[in-house]
């Protein structure tokens, strides 16, 4: 489970809304939330605190996982899982068996991420918002020296077939997410 790591993800999808600022001011206070069946949620702050209103960069420097739980709410579950997904480069037929639910736990990260993936979900902010795909070895070379396989230059190549659908996110909120 990512745990606190998996709500920047989402984040910059309430961003992207337009509905939220990192000014924005946001409650955190407790709060109950209701599932599609009627049951509450009540997520707890770490060591059972509450800070009133708080912007939303304090919230999410601070994990505050009432206001994380709000910000899910007002984006969605679609909008913080498609972002997550698009982020992590999670494959469309894993998304259920990986527990990118429809509930409110999922933002707290009650998920299955590689950590691969979230190494690549930061990464793809830090690269101004284009896809990053992590490798572990950039060439093998035979004992004389001469590259005899170039997983980097092909993982470019496939880059560059790509042209803009390498960018994930907006270099904007790529930047603000950083």
């Amino acid at each position: 489970q990512p745990g606190s790591s998996f709500k920047p993800l989402y984040y910059s999808a309430a961003i992207d809304s337009g509905k939220f600022t990192p000014a924005s001011i946001l409650s955190d206070t407790p709060t109950v939330f209701y599932t599609a069946d009627g049951k509450p949620y009540i997520p707890q702050n770490f060591q059972g605190t509450w800070s009133g209103n708080v912007q939303l960069w304090y919230a999410l420097s601070q994990s505050m996982n009432v206001v994380s739980v709000k910000i899910l709410d007002s984006i969605g579950f679609d909008a913080a899982i498609d972002r997550a997904v698009a982020l992590l480069g999670i494959p469309e037929n894993e998304i259920e068996e990986r527990g990118l639910a429809r509930v409110y736990p999922l933002g707290l990260g009650v998920c299955s991420v590689r950590p691969i993936e979230m190494a690549r979900a930061f990464a793809i902010f830090a690269n101004q918002g284009k896809e990053v795909e992590p490798i572990a070895i950039r060439t093998v070379e035979d004992r004389n020296g001469n590259i005899v396989i170039n997983p980097e230059r092909e993982l470019r190549l496939k880059q560059q077939q790509k042209g803009e659908a390498i960018q994930v996110i907006s270099p904007q909120t790529a930047y603000i997410m950083t």
